[in-house]
């Protein structure tokens, strides 16, 4: 498991199950230091000085530490743009942070950590020392508001697709906060199906309605363009091929697909296919694409490099849920009105197997090995498991009325079902074992999703988590999202979703993970310029050190973040609130330098918060004059509420002032008065 909230003083790192591990993130880090100054001048003669040239920054950063026999070797390494070229660590770049792993004595990786590491702005000139690292660690861990980490490596969030025509980015584990929700999205129109870039920063979103599929920048979390996928088509489902240069997006009603070449962001073509609805399968080499045409009962087998059409291949009628084992490296095609499952082998791009199975299969995948293939049923409501070595079924059970998906950790199955507030779960190895399909059905919400039948979709809506052993399951009728731990008998806790319905759930791993024996690593973007801290913590063997690193301004315009430049001053301090009672919550803001007053700003956001989450509101504060700016706030009921203040023009953000704490009580008289 990966994500650990624990002490770090003395007691081993341990992930709990316990939900206040899973709390609120809300705003963004703490301010970026600046970099320094411009390059130095050497004089050419003692007639006149010339300007040095530009010193290039480098593309790679490399430290070690060692403790008592343990080496850890940092290294930060910048990633070439959208141009192919390499800008070195500058901000706005692609990274990639390492932490190789090694015993000193033999020189053999150490497996199997899963060390914790974040990013940190240094706000002195001094590296910190082993003390000064065990405090800034404690501090991230403990995830409060106003000591948030730059990047954190240990983070995931959640992504909703909605029927307000949104996206609502939710973090579900820093504790003490406002709210989970971290950003909104709103899109030009009702958004179908979607999928993630390789590198995770970028999301392709299929937009049926506007012939379009959106492009989401994950890190900025803004639309930055729109293809056009032809006029009156209509996108549905989204696909990544497994090398992530095409993503794929089937034109439904058409015969036809789209694809989109990650490297730019731009259409790459226009690939024939087959009529009807589509779905993607591709080989794992990324040679072969394969879409389903449920109209016209083919897969059309297609050249992924050279985008042309190889074959149409005939199998059962109806055909949509299609996939490919990576263990018989065999095509598998579902027939949702046919009685057999289809068994192309991309070598003769022709079918080479029937696997007899009951009208109805709407979903077929395999489990993350790639041998066993879960067969769903939406007719009589079973699943049939299917071993690729052999093409034959080795169990098949009854589920949960409806089912419609499948989606697997690493050791179960989850059915999630139309017609029931519950999903079944199934133990693959179980199957594997013993050919018994004995799924356990669990509660997942209070409604069934065909409460909203119209807003049944094709997107998943069951999600894993990055531990391994846990779910996330979204509740269109509740509007809540669900966590599921393995081994439960009920969802450990609840997310609300913001009084939005969600059609689908994304779940996006930033965390370091094991890409080599020892090797740690995650992609990330450089946000901002500046000197860094990367405190890194490994519970055991017991590691705690504090790595450096420098990010450089852009050429192209990308800098440091804002330096705070304003003093924020809260004028209510000593004010006496009441409940239901409008007041007027008052600034001085001052220039930070020559102290006299700011004004004409337009971008003073106030955010007033009832710990720990249970309400909270954001308004924007309008100029009253001589500097101060003010709010007009209506506190619900009584509460000690926190108020906190960001100008982002003014380099100022939450986290950087601490909160005022804001008392609001009921007058005695008024208390008396009511019984």
């Amino acid at each position: 498991m990966k994500f650990k909230r624990a002490s770090i003083l003395s007691t081993p790192l341990r992930v709990g199950s316990s939900m206040a591990f899973f709390v609120v993130l809300l705003m963004s880090a703490a301010a970026t230091a600046q970099i320094g100054g411009p390059a130095d001048i050497k004089p050419a003669s003692s007639a006149a000085p010339v300007p040095s040239k530009p010193v290039r920054p480098p593309s790679k950063i490399s430290r070690q530490f060692e403790k008592e026999g343990i080496v850890v070797d940092f290294t930060l390494s910048a990633l070439p743009g959208s141009d192919g070229k390499d800008q070195g660590l500058v901000a706005g770049a692609d990274a990639t942070v390492s932490f190789k792993v090694t015993d000193r004595r033999t020189g053999q990786p150490i497996t199997g950590l899963h060390p914790n590491a974040w990013l940190s702005a240094r706000k002195g000139e001094n590296v910190p020392n082993e003390a000064e690292c065990r405090d800034k660690i404690k501090t991230f861990m403990g995830g409060l508001l106003s000591v948030r980490a730059d990047v954190d490596l240990n983070s995931y969030v959640m992504l909703t697709l909605n029927h307000d025509n949104t996206i609502t980015f939710i973090n579900p584990q820093v504790s003490f906060n406002i709210t989970k929700l971290e950003s909104i999205i709103p899109l030009p129109g009702p958004g179908a199906d979607w999928a993630l870039s390789r590198d995770k920063n970028f999301l392709y979103l299929s937009l049926p309605d506007q012939s379009a599929v959106a492009i989401i920048d994950t890190i900025t979390r803004k639309i930055v363009s729109t293809v056009s996928t032809g006029e009156k088509t209509r996108p549905m489902r989204v696909a990544v091929q497994p090398d992530g240069r095409y993503v794929w997006v089937g034109l439904d009603g058409s015969e036809l697909a789209a694809v989109i070449d990650t490297a730019s962001n731009k259409l790459a073509a226009t690939v024939p296919a087959g009529a009807g609805l589509h779905n993607f399968a591709f080989t794992a080499d990324s040679r072969f694409a394969y879409i389903s045409n449920s109209t016209a009962d083919t897969v059309s087998a297609i050249d992924a490099v050279g985008l042309s059409k190889v074959a149409d291949i005939k199998v059962g009628k109806s055909p949509v849920p299609v996939a490919y084992s990576t263990a018989s490296g065999m095509v598998y095609v579902s027939a949702i009105n046919g009685e057999a499952i289809s068994v192309i082998d991309p070598a003769k791009q022709q079918v080479v197997r029937e696997i007899p199975v009951k009208r109805g299969v709407v979903a077929f995948r395999f489990e993350p090995e790639g041998r066993f293939g879960f067969a769903v049923n939406h007719v009589d409501s079973t699943v049939s498991v299917i071993d690729a070595s052999t093409n034959a079924i080795i169990g098949s059970g009854p589920v949960v009325k409806g089912p419609d998906q499948v989606t697997f950790t690493r050791r179960y199955a989850y059915i999630r079902g139309t017609d029931s507030e519950k999903f079944s779960l199934i133990e693959v190895g179980e199957v594997a074992r013993k050919g018994v399909v004995a799924p356990v059905e669990v509660q997942a919400g209070r409604q069934a999703a065909s409460q909203f039948s119209d807003e049944i979709g094709v997107a998943d809506m069951i999600q894993p988590t990055p531990e391994g052993n846990a779910v996330m399951i979204a509740n269109t009728p509740d509007m809540m999202l669900y966590y599921y731990v393995e081994g439960m008998m009920a969802p450990m806790g609840t997310f609300q979703n913001y009084k939005r319905r969600p059609h689908a759930l994304m779940v996006i791993d930033r965390s370091l993970s094991e890409v080599a024996p020892g090797v740690y690593s995650s992609p990330l973007k450089l946000k901002h310029a500046g000197q860094f801290d990367v405190p890194i913590l490994i519970d055991q063997p017991r590691i705690i050190n504090c790595f450096e690193a420098k990010v450089a301004d852009s050429a192209d315009g990308q800098k440091s973040k804002p330096v705070v430049t304003s003093l924020v001053v809260p004028l209510f301090k000593d004010g006496k609130f009441k409940p239901g009672n409008p007041a007027g919550l008052r600034f001085k803001i001052t220039d930070s330098s020559s102290g006299a007053p700011v004004t004409g700003l337009k971008d003073v956001q106030v955010l007033v918060f009832e710990p720990p989450g249970i309400w909270q509101q954001r308004q924007w504060a309008r100029e009253i004059g001589d500097g101060i700016y003010e709010v007009i706030q209506d506190f619900p009921r009584e509460a000690l509420y926190h108020v906190m203040v960001q100008v982002p023009s003014r380099g100022v953000r939450y986290g950087d002032f601490p909160y005022t704490p804001v008392p609001v009580v009921q007058p005695r008289e008024s208390k008396e008065g009511q019984k």
